[in-house]
């Protein structure tokens, strides 16, 4: 029975319904998810490079022939057989 006179009361509005009070002083809690960037920044640019990347190994442009008398030469000093290489 209690639980009805409760309900006919709210019906009624028998009792005034109360705002909540403010706080006083907000929460210091900013946008909620996103995670503070406490890093600094870091001392070694990653974005590029400072200087232009030189080619690792410059190497002169050699003909065929070139390398072929390089390599019989080669061959020669060390007394092997070239004929093992030609198939």
């Amino acid at each position: 029975m209690g639980i009805i006179k409760k309900y006919v009361d709210f019906l009624e509005g028998a009792e005034p319904m109360v705002k909540p009070a403010k706080p006083k002083t907000k929460p210091g809690v900013g946008d909620p998810g996103v995670k503070p960037n406490r890093q600094r920044p870091s001392p070694i640019r990653r974005d590029k490079p400072g200087v232009e990347p030189a080619p690792k190994a410059k190497s002169p442009k050699a003909t065929e022939k070139e390398v072929v008398e390089r390599f019989i030469s080669l061959m020669d000093e060390r007394g092997e057989d070239i004929k093992k290489y030609i198939k």
